[in-house]
């Protein structure tokens, strides 16, 4: 065998143990041998901190109507279906008027004749401003019988108006129980639905509500789209706290926002994150590399290899990450395993 490929096997073997025995001595090198995880580190960052807090809700249509006939009757003419696309104002079904409208041609006729019978006592008395008693009872006779036949008219053109149900809002029709040829009661509903004007409801802890006011923003994410976010800010806050399941209370905050991209719908459930302050190009450590001893705050940073325990000034807070006011600076590595002890 060649010597010389010998040695230079003898002498890697020989830097190996070296290292291995330098590694043993640190640390890590402990943490490796006694088969314990190593680690886990950090750059240390400048971004933007953001104190918020969350609250679960839904997603609400900020326009919906629920229509539904006044009175009863037989249905002749439906024109939508559920998924049609309505506008403001649009007829959507409409009730039999044949009884109706030859009730509306006789009240129209009494009305007339009462009001023909108010004339002639006014060209009787000449309108008088100096009338007997007997000329006031007959005028007010006559004028009472034309303002009952005036009401009755217009009651009845007033049901045949209902007798057609239009639509408030601009939206889609999400639910119809009502069908041509049927005879139907005030139970039958048109649901409409604005699909393009939503609104997050979240419902917030009472210890929370001091902190939330009106134009406020938040970040909404759906269970449904759950890698995507909505920005929106606070358009509503209740004046009355609602009973929770849990039997606790909870106030209702309702969120403005607009998705263009992502097809949302009525009852979507989700998380809304409610932004408090927002302190610009911070450093920032995640929470669970913080070590507190008494008043003091202390983070492990790798220099050289080796771990250092460094004192530092904490400042604004998150619910994950803690802004560092001195004492290490960004591109630092630290260490931010949790239950690090010194002594390992």
């Amino acid at each position: 065998m060649n010597i010389s490929f010998i040695t230079r096997r003898f002498r890697i073997l020989i830097a190996i143990g070296v290292g291995l025995l330098i590694l043993s001595q640190t640390p890590l090198g402990q943490r490796l041998f006694r088969g314990q995880p190593l680690p886990q580190t950090q750059k240390v960052e400048k971004k933007n901190l953001v104190r918020s807090f969350t609250a679960s809700g839904n997603i609400e249509a900020s326009q919906k109507a629920s229509l539904h006939f006044l009175t009863s009757g037989k249905v002749v003419w439906v024109g939508v279906e559920k998924g049609t696309d309505v506008s403001k104002g649009q007829a959507l079904v409409s009730l039999d008027t044949t009884e109706l409208q030859a009730s509306f041609r006789q009240a129209e006729q009494d009305f007339i004749a009462a009001k023909a019978e108010v004339e002639k006592v006014y060209d009787e008395t000449g309108r008088k401003t100096d009338e007997s008693f007997s000329e006031k009872v007959k005028r007010t006779a006559a004028e009472a019988k034309q303002n009952k036949a005036y009401d009755s008219m217009k009651k009845i053109e007033k049901q045949m108006q209902d007798a057609t149900l239009f639509s408030p809002i601009s939206g889609v029709v999400t639910g119809i129980l009502i069908k041509q040829g049927e005879n139907v009661g005030i139970t039958e509903t048109i649901e409409i639905v604005n699909l393009l004007d939503f609104s997050f409801v979240a419902r917030i802890d009472e210890t929370d509500f001091a902190k939330v006011s009106i134009g406020q923003k938040a970040k909404i994410t759906l269970d449904a789209y759950p890698r995507s976010s909505f920005e929106g800010k606070v358009s509503f806050i209740s004046s009355i706290t609602e009973e929770t399941e849990s039997g606790g209370s909870a106030i209702r905050v309702e969120i403005k926002f607009r998705s263009d991209k992502y097809n949302l719908i009525d009852g979507l459930v989700g998380e809304a994150e409610f932004v408090e302050s927002e302190i610009k190009d911070a450093v920032v450590v995640p929470r669970k590399s913080l070590i507190k001893e008494g008043r003091q705050n202390f983070i492990y940073v790798v220099k050289d290899g080796k771990r250092e325990k460094r004192r530092v000034a904490i400042g604004a807070q998150s619910e994950r990450e803690i802004e560092i006011v001195s004492g290490i600076s960004e591109g630092e590595t630290i260490i931010v395993s949790e239950s690090l002890d010194e002594r390992q």
